[in-house]
């Protein structure tokens, strides 16, 4: 049996490379074919955020195990929270590869951001939250996979409760990073709800694709997945609630605010209504909610992988609304009179983000063949490998 698995493995590993060779050939491609855009954040900006809210928001997830000592009733976190880990960080390598590329000279700029580095600079501030939260969660692992028992000790809590201290400066400096730029109205309108919606958003997501990550390594196991559907089930619905009321509330204040109602008209009644109403509310909130509310009654692990699909598309979509539309119209600073621009996606931004995709499902599951992830393995070679 042992002979059978090792054929296997190196199949998945040899698929994992090439796959992964792949993905960054289609973003290498796409970067040399990049085109100026009058819209200057556009779909790379949506991709970069999505990576990282899905990063965080599963490691707000796994904070409840090693913070706060909650393992499930017979111990089920045990056996996914190093999965749970390894995704966070492959999320955030790939919100990374996504964010460099959108910038004309990568390394230029990533040297100059650290060279002459500005504090005040929601922008700048990504790149030392980003790097340091991917130190935290690879160390915070390392640890996991060289313990014995999976017992939690003083520098697994420090550095947990440092990476959720991370992870919610890093959410509410990505909100920031829109909210504080007056030139947006759509953005600046939002100023006191963009953070707590980021936030809620990011848990959201991170569930979602988490579970949706975790579930083919589990499925033979019907403990795991009864436990999957009531705890992920219950995050993702209670996190609905939230984004719903912060919607709402949202709504409710710009209404009051003209300037920025002018592009949220447009969302709520105007050009982009349909993609808000069916994806945004109907399925985004609507549909995923009863699904994640019959994933945790009836312990439906269908109802819980529907609703973490949907939790997926709907999120992509409202970080693409708030991203994107805001910018089509904006006040002249002058005149006061308003500038209507177009964006189109192009070519080169949707190589670059199924390149980004490939890589990240690629990825993860190159660190399940090589690292002991897995309940009962263990590691084997060079201390942290199988």
């Amino acid at each position: 049996m042992g002979e059978s698995k090792v054929p296997g493995r190196l199949t998945a590993f040899i698929a994992s490379l090439v796959l992964i060779i792949v993905g960054f050939a289609m973003i290498v491609y796409g970067f040399t074919r990049k085109e100026a855009h009058i819209i200057n954040w556009g779909l790379l900006n949506v991709g970069y955020i999505y990576f990282a809210m899905a990063a965080g928001g599963s490691i707000l997830i796994w904070s409840i195990y090693i913070v706060l000592g909650y393992r499930g009733p017979k111990g089920e976190l045990d056996n996914i929270v190093k999965l749970g880990l390894w995704f966070s960080i492959v999320s955030l390598a790939v919100a990374g590869i996504v964010i460099l590329v959108k910038l004309t000279r990568p390394l230029d700029a990533a040297l100059l951001i650290l060279s002459s580095f500005n504090p005040a600079s929601r922008i700048a501030l990504d790149v030392p939250l980003i790097t340091l939260f991917i130190v935290i969660l690879a160390v915070q692992l390392i640890l996991l996979i060289r313990a014995h028992s999976m017992s939690i000790g003083r520098v697994e809590l420090a550095l947990a409760v440092l990476g959720f201290i991370i992870a919610i400066a890093l959410y509410s400096n990505l909100a920031q990073v829109h909210s504080t730029l007056i030139s947006i109205p759509g953005w600046y309108g939002s100023l006191p709800l963009l953070a707590p919606y980021f936030i809620a958003s990011a848990i959201l997501l991170g569930t979602a694709s988490q579970a949706l990550f975790t579930i083919p390594y589990i499925w033979r196991s019907e403990e795991i997945k009864g436990f999957m559907t009531r705890y992920h089930g219950s995050i993702i619905a209670l996190a609905i609630l939230v984004v719903a009321f912060l919607t709402i509330w949202n709504i409710v204040t710009v209404v009051y605010r003209p300037d920025a109602w002018v592009t949220y008209s447009e969302i709520i009644m105007g050009a982009y209504a349909p993609i808000f109403w069916i994806f945004g509310i109907l399925l985004g909130i609507g549909a995923t909610l009863v699904l994640a509310l019959y994933a945790v009654s009836s312990r439906s692990i269908t109802a819980l992988i529907l609703a973490s699909i949907l939790t997926l598309i709907a999120v992509f979509v409202n970080i693409y609304i708030i991203t994107i539309v805001h910018q089509t119209i904006i006040p002249e600073a002058i005149s006061g009179l308003f500038i209507v621009r177009e964006f189109n996606i192009t070519l080169d931004e949707v190589l670059i983000l199924i390149g980004a995709i490939i890589i990240w499902i690629s990825l993860y599951v190159l660190g399940q063949i090589l690292l002991p992830l897995l309940p009962g393995e263990k590691p084997r070679r060079l201390l942290i490998f199988k």
